[in-house]
């Protein structure tokens, strides 16, 4: 099988195992790198014409991770990883080569999944966990987003700016106002995929933007294009497995 799909910018970190030992590349500006069998993407801010080529057998295992959920895992400001593809061995993640070889030899996905809570229950450091207190202004903060400003919302959750965008940098990877953007256009897209809409106007009058311009613009902000031509090409890797 040869694929060759567009990365879309997510709101949280997906990390992939590439399972069937056929090499994958990130071609990123018409420059090509050869990918570890196990990556991840950072939060992206922006669009970046990057895409996914292999040529072969697929067989690939994610993990998809809460939006603050990957800290404890790698104990690193996930900020670190912004607008990057990243290799595991990249990081120091050095127990996801382990994983991947387990995968690889696990038959059926029961004992994959199996493998996997395993081995990062394992690893998991609660010392080091996402604090209850940012889970509580993160989650609030993702329910109003559409409705509240930053510093209003800091205002009445008595937070100072410079504390909250720190714990988002540290938890999520980018600062309040781009998560909320990128959370927007995600909720955006899924309406645009799964046709549940009438008119664009519906999308964005439904997700608060100001106006259909409003729309577009933080649409082609994340996606690169339009929605129409998003839709029309349908050759990004959401598009192709209709991931929420």
């Amino acid at each position: 099988m040869q694929l060759n799909h567009t990365f879309i910018p997510q709101r949280n970190i997906n990390l992939r195992f590439n399972l069937s030992g056929t090499p994958q590349y990130e071609s990123l500006d018409g420059e090509e790198r050869l990918l570890e069998n196990v990556f991840f993407s950072g939060l992206h801010d922006q669009f970046r014409h990057s895409s996914l080529r292999l040529n072969g057998k697929v067989d690939v295992l994610g993990i998809c991770f809460l939006p603050e959920g990957f800290f404890p895992f790698l104990k690193i400001p996930v900020s670190e990883f912004k607008n990057q593809m990243l290799g595991a061995g990249e990081v120091g993640f050095n127990p996801a080569k382990l994983m991947n070889e387990q995968l690889m030899e696990a038959t059926g996905i029961e004992m994959r999944l199996s493998i996997l809570e395993k081995e990062l229950l394992s690893i998991l450091d609660e010392d080091n966990n996402t604090p209850e207190s940012f889970r509580k202004l993160f989650n609030t903060l993702k329910q109003s987003c559409n409705t509240m400003n930053i510093k209003e919302f800091c205002q009445q959750n008595t937070v100072s700016m410079r504390s909250l965008e720190r714990m988002y940098n540290k938890y999520v990877g980018v600062s309040a106002n781009t998560y909320n953007a990128l959370n927007r256009f995600h909720n955006s897209l899924n309406q645009l995929l799964y046709n549940d809409y009438s008119k664009l106007s519906d999308i964005a009058y439904g997700n608060d933007y100001f106006d259909q311009m409003h729309f577009i613009r933080d649409f082609k902000r994340f996606a690169g294009n339009t929605p129409k031509n998003f839709v029309h090409r349908n050759n990004s890797i959401l598009q192709i497995g209709k991931f929420s």
